[in-house]
C-alpha cells in the first residue's frame, strides 16, 4: 500500500509538470514567426541584387546594349535550360511569409506591399518562361511540394487583381518599418503599385482589351496616384558600405566581370548620331583615346577581336560604390507607356507627344545629364510614323532589369534589334527561357504538362502575350 501511494504521488507530479511544460518554456515576449518589418529589408535588398545582376549580365546582352568578348553563348543564342529567373521563387516564399503575417496582424500596408512585390516578382518569372507555378507556389508548408504550372493568362488575371487590391487597402497616413525602397512612404508604394499596373496592362494589351481599366487609372489620380517625378522612381539605392553595395561593384565584383560586356554599336552609334550627352555618362571611350566604338551584337568570338579596340562601360559605376542603383521602374518608363497608349488610342487622356517629351526629359534627369535644348525639336522629335518613341524608350530602359528585352518581345521595337551574324538560333532572337532542368526530375508531371501546353520547351516559342 505504501509503494502504491508513492507511485500515485509521483504520477500526479509528472502529469502536473507535463501540463505546464509548454507554458513554462514559452517566451511570451518573443514572436513565434518572423515579423514583416524584419523580413522586408532582406527581400528588398536581395531583389535589388537580382535585378542588377540580371540587368548587367543578361539584360544588356539580350536587349543588345552590349556584347560579351568572351563566353558569349548568350549573344549567339546558344541557350540551354536555365534557373536564372527561377531562383526568384525563393524571394517569393519570403514575400508570402510577409503576407501571411500581415494578415494575422491585420496590417493592410504590409499586406499591400507583399502583393505589389509578389506581382513584380511573378511577372518577371512568367514573362521570361511563360507558364509557371503560381497558385500553388510557396505552399511547401501546406504539403504542396510539386506545384502545378498556371497558364500565363491565369497568372496575369491574378496579378492585375492583386494590384487593384493593393491600391485599395493602402493607408497612406501610416508608414511601415523595414522599407529600404521608399523609406516607409505608403504614398510612394501606392504610386509604384499603379505605375506597375500600367506597365502590366500594356504588357497584355495585344491579347486582351485593357482600355477601361487603364483609362480608369489615368483619369482618377486621387484614387490611383502614379509616379509624378523622378523622386517617385522605384530605384533601390545602395549605401556604399559593405555589404550594401551592388553585385557589379568593386568589392564584390571584379573589373573583368564588369567589363566583359562591351557597349554595342546600337547604343554607341545612336548616342553619337543624336549628340546625346548620355554617351559620356554611360560609356568610356576606347582606352587611351577620345574615340568611341561599339561591338556589333551577336558576333562569333573569332569575329570580335581584342576588347581593347572597343569602348567600355563607364568604369565610374564600378569604382564608385553608390553609383549603381537597382532600377525597378521609373517615371520615364511610365510616360513612355502612356505615350504608346495614347498613340494607339487605348486612352484618350493627354497627348502622345506630351507624354513622350516628358519621358525623354525624365530619362536625362534620372541620370543627372542635361538634355540639349533642341533635342525634342530637331534631334528626336515625337513621331507616330517611325521608331523614335521606342528607340528613346530603349535608351531610357538601360539597366532596368530585363525590361527592354521583354518590351521588345511585345512590340518588336526598336527594329534595329536583330540576330547577329554569329547567331546559332536560325537567325531568331529568343522569346523565352527554357525551364530549369531540375524541374524535369523534381516536378516532372507538372513540368511535362506545361511543356505540352506551350508547344515545347524551346527558346523560340512565344509566350501568351507575345503577339508581334
Amino acid at each position: 500500500m505504501k509503494k502504491f501511494l508513492i507511485f500515485v504521488l509521483l504520477l500526479s507530479v509528472s502529469i502536473s509538470c507535463t501540463d505546464q511544460f509548454e507554458e513554462i518554456n514559452t517566451n511570451k515576449n518573443q514572436p513565434t514567426a518572423a515579423q514583416p518589418k524584419t523580413l522586408l529589408p532582406n527581400v528588398i535588398f536581395n531583389l535589388a541584387n537580382e535585378n542588377v545582376s540580371n540587368a548587367f549580365d543578361f539584360g544588356d546582352i539580350v536587349a543588345q546594349y552590349g556584347g560579351n568578348y568572351e563566353y558569349n553563348e548568350l549573344d549567339i543564342y546558344n541557350w540551354g535550360a536555365s534557373s536564372r529567373f527561377w531562383n526568384m521563387y525563393k524571394w517569393l516564399n519570403d514575400i508570402n511569409d510577409i503576407k501571411k503575417q500581415a494578415i494575422v496582424l491585420n496590417n493592410k500596408n504590409y499586406e499591400a506591399v507583399s502583393l505589389i512585390l509578389e506581382s513584380y516578382v511573378i511577372s518577371v518569372i512568367t514573362d521570361t518562361y511563360g507558364n509557371v507555378p503560381y497558385s500553388e507556389s510557396s505552399k511547401g508548408e501546406d504539403g504542396i511540394l510539386k506545384p502545378v504550372y498556371d497558364s500565363q493568362e491565369q497568372i496575369y488575371t491574378k496579378i492585375l487583381e492583386n494590384l487593384t487590391t493593393a491600391n485599395s487597402i493602402i493607408e497612406t497616413s501610416k508608414s511601415i518599418e523595414g522599407d529600404l525602397l521608399f523609406n516607409g512612404s505608403m504614398l510612394k508604394w501606392k504610386k509604384f503599385c499603379n505605375s506597375l499596373h500600367v506597365r502590366l496592362l500594356m504588357r497584355v494589351s495585344n491579347k486582351t482589351v485593357v482600355n477601361t481599366k487603364l483609362s480608369e487609372i489615368i483619369s482618377n489620380p486621387a484614387t490611383y496616384p502614379l509616379f509624378a517625378s523622378n523622386l517617385d522612381n522605384a530605384n533601390y539605392k545602395y549605401t556604399g558600405v559593405f555589404p550594401n553595395i551592388s553585385p557589379m561593384t568593386d568589392g564584390i565584383n571584379r573589373l573583368y566581370g564588369y567589363n566583359i560586356v562591351m557597349p554595342s554599336t546600337h547604343i554607341v552609334n545612336t548616342l553619337i548620331t543624336n549628340n546625346d550627352p548620355r554617351l559620356n555618362e554611360w560609356i568610356d571611350p576606347i582606352a587611351g583615346t577620345n574615340n568611341y566604338k561599339g561591338v556589333q551584337p551577336g558576333l562569333a568570338l573569332d569575329q570580335i577581336g581584342e576588347p581593347t579596340k572597343y569602348s567600355r562601360r563607364a568604369e565610374d559605376y564600378f569604382y564608385t560604390k553608390t553609383k549603381i542603383t537597382s532600377i525597378f521602374m521609373t517615371y520615364s518608363e511610365l510616360n513612355f507607356l502612356l505615350a504608346e497608349a495614347r498613340q494607339r488610342n487605348i486612352i484618350t487622356t493627354g497627348t502622345a507627344q506630351v507624354y513622350y517629351n516628358t519621358a525623354v526629359e525624365a530619362s536625362f534627369n534620372q541620370w543627372s545629364v542635361t538634355m540639349p535644348a533642341n533635342y525634342l525639336v530637331t534631334t528626336a522629335p515625337y513621331s507616330a510614323t517611325n521608331d523614335v518613341l521606342y528607340t528613346q524608350k530603349w535608351l531610357a530602359l538601360y539597366h532596368t532589369g530585363v525590361e527592354a528585352w521583354i518590351d521588345w518581345k511585345r512590340t518588336g521595337k526598336p527594329s534595329f534589334i536583330q540576330a547577329g551574324p554569329g547567331a546559332k538560333n536560325g537567325g531568331k532572337i529568343p522569346r523565352r527561357i527554357m525551364y530549369p532542368s531540375i524541374e524535369q526530375s523534381v516536378n516532372a508531371e507538372n513540368n511535362s504538362a506545361a511543356v505540352k501546353a506551350i508547344g515545347g520547351d524551346n527558346i523560340n516559342n512565344k509566350i501568351w502575350w507575345d503577339n508581334f
